[in-house]
C-alpha cells in the first residue's frame, strides 16, 4: 500500500476541456506512454514497477503466485468434504444434510474475520499476518481430521477457516500494493479466477480422495493440511512486506534495513495514525456507496454457490434420480471449474484493455468505465441458476444441469474481476477495506442459503421455484446495485467523501 502516493490521475494531470489530460512534466509513465498511477519513487524497497526496476518482474509475479495460491486454498479446502455427505453421516450418526453444514457453515467466518485480519496488518504489517494466521490454521485442520463427534469437527472447522482467511482480503490488497492502475486487471482476474474455481476444484478432488478406501474423509483434511503446509513455506521464502510508507521508508537507517527482522523480509509499518481509526477504517468504508451497493449487488448473485457446491449429494447422490457415488459427486464441480477457466479468459484481459485505451488516448480515466463489463454477468448469472433450476425440477441428463452451473460460474468470475477491479481504483488507499467490505456481503448472503433451499426444493413447487427467485434477484436489483453508477457514479463518489475518513477529503 503506498500511503500519500497520488490516489487518480488528478495528482498528475491537467484536464482540458475536450475532457482530455495533460501530463505535467517530470510526471513517470511506460515506455508506451501509458501514465503510471500512482506514481513510483526510486526506493528500491517501493514494490512498484515499471520502467523504474525498484521490485523485479520476478519479486513481484512470485510473490502474487504464492499469494493467489493462499486465495485458492482457504476456498479450496472449505469444500473437500462437501462431495462426502452421506459418508460423514454414517460416521456421525446425523443426517446428510445435517453432516452437510460440516463443509457449508464454515462459510460465514471470512464476512467477519478479516475486520480483525486488516487492521491487524496495518499496524504490524501483512506478513507476520499471513504467516500467523496459516500456521494456526494448520493446527486446527488436523485437530479436524482426528475429530470423533459431528461437534467437535463443526467447531474446528469454523476455527480453521477463521485462521485461514487472511489472505482472502490481504492478497487484494497486496496486488494492489505491487501493480499500477493499468496492471491490475488481469492480477486481479488472476485471483479471483483462483476465488472462484478453487470451491469446485476442492469438491472433485475431495470426493475422490474420500471415494477411496484406503483414505476417506479423514486423509482429506491432513492433505488439506499439507497444502498449508508448503503454502507457508513459499510465503516465507516468496512474499516480502508489501506495505510501504515513503515517510517511513526515507527515514530509516541503513542499520535497520541490514537488520535480522529486515533479512526476514519483515517490516513493521510504523503507522502513525491513531489506534482507533486504523481499527475503524473497515466500518467507515460501509459509508461508500461505490463499495457498499456493488458489493451487495454482487453478494444476491453469488449467494447459490455454497447452496450448490454443498447441494450436491443431495441433488445427485444416493437416492436421487442420479444416484452418483462419492466420486460422481466431487466430479459434479468440474463444471464449475470449467466456467470460471472461461470467464478469466474474457474479465482481467478486458478490464486491462479498457484502462491501456483510455490511459494511452490521454482521456480522463473514471473507474466507471470498467462497469459497462459488468453486463456480461447479469446475463450469465441469472441464466446459468435458472438452467440449474429448471433441470433439478424437470431432470433430463446430469450434463445439462452443471451446463447450468458451468455458465453461473463463468457469469462470477467475470462480475468478482470487474466489480473488485473498480472498487480498488475507486479508493486505491483502501483496497483491503473494499475487500472487507466485499467479502462481509459476498460470505453473508452465501451463507443461509445451504441452510433452506434442500427444504425448499422438496415442496410441492419443486427445485424450480427458488431458482427461479435466484435468478430474478439480481436482475431486480441491478439498477441500483451497479446501474445508478454507470449513469452518475463520479457524482456519487464525490458526494461520498462526506463520510470518509481525512485521509480521504
Amino acid at each position: 500500500m503506498i500511503i500519500e502516493a497520488p490516489s487518480s490521475l488528478g495528482d498528475t494531470e491537467n484536464e482540458s476541456k475536450e475532457g482530455r489530460v495533460t501530463i505535467l512534466p517530470n510526471t513517470k509513465t511506460t515506455k508506451d506512454g501509458i501514465l503510471l498511477v500512482p506514481q513510483p519513487t526510486d526506493d528500491p524497497e517501493e514494490p512498484l514497477v515499471g520502467v523504474f526496476q525498484n521490485w523485479s518482474f520476478w519479486k513481484k509475479h512470485l510473490a502474487l503466485i504464492a499469494l493467489g495460491f493462499e486465495t485458492f486454498l482457504v476456498k479450496f479446502t472449505a469444500t473437500m468434504l462437501a462431495p462426502g455427505a452421506h459418508g460423514l453421516a454414517l460416521q456421525f450418526h446425523t443426517s446428510a444434510r445435517r453432516a452437510s453444514y460440516i463443509a457449508s457453515a464454515a462459510s460465514v467466518v471470512p464476512s467477519v474475520a478479516p475486520f480483525l485480519w486488516i487492521p491487524l496488518s496495518q499496524r504490524i504489517g501483512r506478513r507476520p499476518v499471513l504467516l500467523g494466521g496459516n500456521f494456526i490454521a494448520i493446527m486446527f485442520t488436523i485437530g479436524l481430521a482426528r475429530s470423533e463427534t459431528y461437534a467437535q469437527a463443526l467447531t474446528l472447522r469454523i476455527f480453521a477457516m477463521f485462521f485461514a482467511s487472511v489472505g482472502i482480503c490481504i492478497t487484494p490488497a497486496a496486488i494492489s500494493d505491487m501493480f499500477f492502475l493499468h496492471e491490475k486487471g488481469k492480477r486481479m482476474g488472476y485471483n479471483t479466477f483462483l476465488l472462484v474455481c478453487a470451491p469446485y476444484l476442492g469438491g472433485v478432488v475431495g470426493g475422490s480422495i474420500q471415494y477411496n478406501e484406503n483414505l476417506g474423509w479423514r486423509w482429506a483434511m491432513y492433505i488439506a493440511a499439507l497444502l498449508y503446509v508448503a503454502l507457508l513455506f513459499a510465503q516465507v521464502f516468496l512474499v516480502p512486506e508489501t506495505i510501504y510508507i515513503k515517510k517511513q521508508a526515507n527515514a530509516e537507517s541503513e542499520e535497520i534495513k541490514r537488520s535480522i527482522w529486515r533479512r526476514l523480509g519483515f517490516r513493521k509499518p510504523h503507522n502513525e495514525e491513531p489506534m482507533r481509526v486504523t481499527w475503524t477504517r473497515n466500518f467507515r468504508m460501509f459509508a461508500f456507496p461505490a463499495v457498499v451497493l456493488p458489493s451487495f449487488w454482487f453478494s444476491i448473485c453469488f449467494m447459490t454457490e455454497v447452496a450448490n457446491t454443498a447441494g450436491f449429494p443431495l441433488q445427485f447422490g444416493i437416492g436421487t434420480h442420479y444416484n452418483f457415488n462419492t466420486q460422481q459427486i466431487g466430479f459434479c464441480s468440474f463444471s464449475g471449474f470449467i466456467g470460471a477457466v472461461l470467464g478469466e479468459f474474457v474479465a482481467g484481459p478486458i478490464c486491462d484493455f479498457v484502462a491501456k485505451r483510455h490511459l494511452k488516448k490521454g482521456e480522463k480515466w473514471v473507474p466507471e468505465m470498467l462497469l459497462k463489463v459488468a453486463w456480461t454477468g447479469v446475463v450469465f448469472i441469472p441464466a446459468g441458476v435458472l438452467l440449474y433450476g429448471l433441470e433439478l425440477n424437470y431432470p433430463t441428463s446430469w450434463a445439462a444441469a452443471l451446463t447450468g452451473i458451468a455458465i453461473f460460474a463463468f457469469g462470477q468470475e467475470v462480475l468478482i474481476t470487474v466489480l473488485l477491479t473498480y472498487m480498488t481504483d475507486c479508493y486505491p488507499l483502501e483496497a483491503a477495506e473494499c475487500a472487507v467490505v466485499f467479502q462481509f456481503f459476498l460470505n453473508l448472503n452465501s451463507y443461509h442459503p445451504p441452510f433452506y433451499v434442500p427444504q425448499w426444493i422438496l415442496q410441492p413447487g419443486g427445485a424450480k421455484v427458488p431458482y427461479i427467485v435466484f435468478a430474478v434477484l439480481p436482475i431486480l436489483f441491478f439498477p441500483f446495485g451497479v446501474g445508478i453508477f454507470m449513469w452518475r457514479g463520479p457524482q456519487i463518489r464525490a458526494k461520498g467523501r462526506i463520510f470518509a475518513p481525512r485521509r480521504f477529503r
